[in-house]
């Protein structure tokens, strides 16, 4: 069985989105069973500075140039399958898709929280229309299991924190009694561990991201992001064997 992971792809209306075409191109070749979108799938960057006396930063046309990026990157992912599909009555090709909300996605439920004004116009599961692409939806701070392994955009501490700093993946298993595959940190990290009276050896998979630009706030600075997708293949439940690809390889041999 194989689990397709896309990292965290912080997409904006800003960027150019052929890496989605590639991947798109890559998902009808390999085929795998599952597809995970492990969160931050659209940066929100227009509610970064939001607070209870700046209703503007939700101003429709700021937020809908992100959701239609994030629809223009959908719509590209889904191309290769539609068109792969078209036509056929047997043999078609229905992977399970999920969609994790990260931290970004979680800036829309904080601001609707202090100011509902919108509440009943904005929703990144309908303005992406996630259930008609049928993609399943994984709030932020939960996780998803998948053949005996968790996938959460990142592991919640017992005080309502994500885990950070360094170890990152050490920190997962200790929270985990089980393999765990998350984001949010853009750096690629595996940890190993085995425990007195486990049945097998658990995992900690941060999967890296699946965006080409570097942000202001980060330009000049010693990031260590590793940009690509991680194909999961599972011949055994809760382990997996994994293999990288790497953004610059993707659109090489897909575009």
């Amino acid at each position: 069985m194989q689990i397709l992971v896309i990292g965290d792809s912080h997409i904006d209306d800003r960027q150019n989105l052929d890496r989605f075409t590639a991947l798109g191109k890559f998902i009808i070749d390999k085929q795998p069973e599952y597809i995970v979108s492990i969160g931050d799938f659209i940066t929100l960057n227009c509610l970064s500075a939001w607070d209870r006396d700046n209703r503007a930063t939700l101003e429709n046309q700021r937020y809908y140039k992100e959701i239609l990026a994030g629809n223009k990157a959908m719509d590209m992912l889904e191309y290769p399958l539609h068109k792969y599909n078209k036509g056929k009555r047997r043999g078609k090709y229905k992977p399970k898709k999920y969609y994790l909300m990260g931290n970004h996605e979680d800036r829309l439920t904080r601001y609707l929280i202090k100011d509902p004004t919108f509440e009943k116009q904005v929703s990144i599961e309908a303005n992406l229309n996630l259930k008609k692409r049928g993609w399943r939806v994984v709030p932020y701070k939960s996780h998803i299991d998948i053949y005996g392994m968790s996938f959460t955009h990142i592991p919640i501490t017992g005080n309502g924190s994500p885990i950070s700093g360094v170890n990152v993946c050490r920190k997962a298993l200790n929270l985990y009694s089980n393999s765990v595959i998350f984001g949010h940190t853009h750096q690629f990290n595996v940890e190993n561990m085995f425990r007195h009276g486990a049945k097998h050896l658990i995992q900690a998979l941060n999967v890296g991201c699946f965006f080409e630009h570097t942000d202001p706030y980060a330009e000049g600075a010693v990031t260590h992001y590793w940009r690509g997708i991680i194909m999961l293949n599972c011949t055994k439940k809760g382990q997996f064997d994994l293999k990288t690809i790497s953004l610059p390889y993707l659109k090489k041999e897909y575009l």
